[in-house]
């Protein structure tokens, strides 16, 4: 059986995180810079409509998911991993977890099927039915290779997790352009190239892992599963319906008010997609080694304060030069209204935050306080949305997601800092929204006339606010920290 040890206290040190956040950042720009550029391609060869519609698809593949627990089995199997003690038992973790998953999916998969019509009619997506069946097919497989994709990133394996995405990057966008640009099938060459490639990845996947970790089904680490799992059932609901239910609301409105909703929060979501996934791909399967021995409290705050500076420059930089991208990259049809981009960015900031912080409450707590805070949050955006979203339109689904994960973010810190003895003030987070709100007035109150102008005053701009953050953010030691660690990044 080949070795697949989990990350020691030693890679779970400052410079095995940042390595491997830099390699899952480089997976993630590469995913998104030709995402970006396959935009003018989508918006050319699919109606604000159509996009619309496919959006509404993607909502109903994460309803049906999280109903069911599919999006809770990853964070189960980091935990209940971590805490095994030999080779041997880990291994069986990962084999119950894989024949479990498969299970769990093709179920759900089964089911979702064939009652495909009356999810249709739920999310507004009337005579879709069979488009939702090839969908729900296509979530089988990818469910599959998502939580062998778990397993290979606690193996500390970030060269082959950035290997195996940019090839299934390429191979889908290659179906995309044939079958959408060439073929023109519209919304389904979408859904078929999704599932070609999640059938060709969960076959690769699983037969890699099964070679090394064998065929066990034990039902003792499948209830110790189920039972930390079940949880976070109730929290990745409630994380759907705040990411999802203003594009519910927004669709009594108009579709193509969803479409171009749509493509503003994708820019906000960038956030997300490069800053807070790479570091969680790395950080969510080593935070139990970092929570072990003295002070590691300490270790988080000095972690929580370099994530947030890190979050702040980029949430700057995507409010400023996003509108710009935007104007050169799709039709005016596509366009959201001004400023609405930078309210969800800085939404998006205040989640990343919050999840740094929630996921201190994994440690030693348990899973339930994070779907009780997880509720919370999911109440108010359903409470916002129902009061905004009629009379504000796209503006009221936007600052409701902000209003939200500022709540989120409260919550999280307030819990984790009672409950840990957290040595960091709110200061920090504070300090980066005021420069930033600084820096959006200002540069608000500027309105160039030509594009070239426009991205002049944003460079400015973000130079402007970089600058300020490094002289009021950062102490002195950590201006020489930033050094070497710019340093070490070069090298990777």
């Amino acid at each position: 059986m080949t070795s697949h040890a989990p990350a020691s206290a030693s890679a779970a040190r400052s410079g095995g995180l940042l390595r491997d956040s830099s390699l899952y950042f480089i997976g993630n720009v590469a995913f998104k810079v030709i995402g970006f550029v396959m935009i003018p391609f989508y918006a050319h060869f699919l109606s604000p409509e159509q996009s619309g519609v496919l959006n509404l698809v993607e909502l109903a593949l994460q309803i049906v998911a999280i109903a069911f627990g599919l999006q809770s089995v990853g964070a189960a199997l980091t935990r209940i991993y971590s805490e095994q003690a030999t080779e041997a038992a880990r291994a069986e973790v990962v084999s119950t977890t894989l024949i479990g998953s498969i299970i769990l999916a093709g179920a759900i998969a089964l089911c979702a099927g064939v009652f495909a019509a009356p999810i249709a009619d739920a999310v507004s997506l009337q005579g879709q039915a069979g488009l939702l069946r090839l969908a729900f097919f296509a979530m089988f497989f990818s469910s599959i290779a998502e939580i062998a994709l778990v397993y290979e990133r606690m193996c500390n394996r970030a060269r082959f997790y950035l290997g195996y995405s940019i090839v299934t990057l390429i191979l889908t966008l290659s179906l995309n352009i044939a079958l959408i640009g060439w073929v023109h099938l519209g919304v389904m060459g979408f859904i078929i190239s999704k599932l070609s490639v999640a059938v060709l990845g969960c076959l690769f996947l699983v037969h890699r892992i099964w070679r090394e970790v064998g065929h066990v089904w034990r039902p003792s680490v499948a209830r110790a599963m189920a039972r930390f799992g079940a949880p976070l059932i109730v929290s990745g609901a409630a994380y759907f319906a705040i990411h999802f239910s203003d594009r519910l609301f927004l669709a009594h409105v108009s579709k193509a008010d969803v479409g171009i909703y749509a493509l503003a929060y994708n820019f906000a979501f960038l956030l997300s997609v490069l800053i807070g996934d790479s570091f969680t791909k790395s950080w969510n399967v080593t935070l139990y080694s970092y929570a072990s021995g003295e002070g590691w409290q300490l270790r988080f705050a000095q972690i929580g304060r370099w994530l947030i500076f890190v979050l702040g420059a980029s949430a700057i930089g995507i409010s400023l030069f996003g509108r710009d991208m935007l104007t050169l990259m799709v039709p005016a049809s596509y366009y959201p209204p001004l400023m609405l981009l930078p309210v969800l960015v800085f939404g998006y900031f205040l989640r990343e935050v919050g999840d740094f912080f929630n996921s201190m409450l994994l440690v030693g707590i348990g899973s339930g306080l994070v779907g009780r805070i997880a509720v919370m949050g999911a109440i108010l955006n359903l409470a916002l949305n129902a009061a905004l979203i009629p009379f504000y339109g796209i503006w009221g689904a936007a600052w409701a997601t902000f209003g939200t994960w500022a709540l989120y973010c409260a919550l999280c810190w307030i819990y984790a800092a009672r409950v840990h003895r957290l040595p960091m003030t709110p200061w920090p987070l504070s300090l980066m929204l005021i420069l930033s709100a600084a820096t959006l007035w200002v540069r608000g109150i500027l309105l160039p006339s030509t594009a070239f102008l426009r991205l002049s005053a944003d460079s400015a701009a973000f130079a402007a606010f970089l600058a300020a953050a490094i002289l009021l953010y950062l102490h002195p030691a950590e201006r020489k920290e930033a050094w070497q660690m710019g340093r070490r990044l070069a090298r990777v």
